[in-house]
């Protein structure tokens, strides 16, 4: 591991030399509060940790479809500094019908590896590494990791007003686990409902809707606001000069 570091921070220093905020920031082996909390958010939903080998660096992969482009371009710009390439656009088929899928990598970093450690065990049966809820959950839980998990992974269902969130991929224990996160440090009632093929997701009654949003939407997307039922024209959402990541 100390050669892999001691060849990453050459790299480093010498690709970067001319761009001093870039490596002002990877050259850290801890992230700015707020970006480690959206990192949070987005590793309980879409966003993936990626290692070529168990002995490797870690990286951010992000992928949406481009129905949620703005919000795509949003967590680009946040993570940028940790960026080498721009937004890349994927043009997938599914009978015969063409999606284009909008996706962003960062660079592999000694920081991600933190990360991945907490959200990630390997999986001896299949060869590869299986996301879980980091067993900490709860102490890492805050407005913003709620904000970006429904903005990942939530929608509404319009009739009864229901937050869905589709937490398909992890086991019955740790969306748990996840749900008592959400209720014991942020004061959210959750559910824990079987989906489907032995899936669950986490349920939020109508009845809490309110406090959710006043939870979560200084942290929102205008593009997102739309999973909380609210009209982007007469809510004070996000506002990115009030959260930019310190160095």
């Amino acid at each position: 591991m100390k050669t892999i570091i001691t060849r990453f921070l050459n790299k480093l220093y010498r690709i970067f030399s001319y761009n001093d905020y870039k490596l002002e920031y990877r050259k850290k082996l801890t992230m700015p509060s707020y970006l480690d909390q959206v990192l949070i958010g987005l590793l309980l939903s879409d966003g993936s940790l990626e290692k070529s080998s168990k002995t490797s660096l870690a990286r951010l992969s992000v992928m949406f479809g481009s129905l949620h482009i703005s919000y795509l371009y949003h967590l680009y710009n946040l993570f940028e500094p940790y960026c080498d390439n721009l937004v890349t656009f994927v043009d997938t088929y599914n009978n015969n019908t063409k999606y284009v899928q909008v996706s962003f990598k960062t660079v592999s970093l000694p920081l991600f590896l933190k990360y991945h450690v907490m959200f990630y065990i390997f999986d001896e049966t299949f060869n590869r590494y299986k996301k879980i809820v980091p067993v900490n959950i709860e102490d890492l839980m805050t407005p913003v990791v709620l904000a970006h998990l429904i903005m990942g992974d939530g929608n509404l269902k319009p009739i009864d007003k229901i937050i869905r969130i589709y937490t398909n991929s992890f086991s019955k224990k740790d969306v748990e686990r996840l749900g008592n996160a959400i209720t014991n440090k942020l004061g959210i009632v959750t559910k824990t409902t079987h989906d489907r093929n032995n899936q669950y997701m986490l349920t939020i009654s109508n009845n809490q809707l309110e406090k959710v949003r006043s939870t979560v939407l200084p942290y929102m997307h205008i593009s997102m606001l739309y999973k909380l039922d609210l009209d982007p024209e007469t809510s004070n959402c996000f506002k990115l000069e009030d959260h930019f990541h310190e160095i």
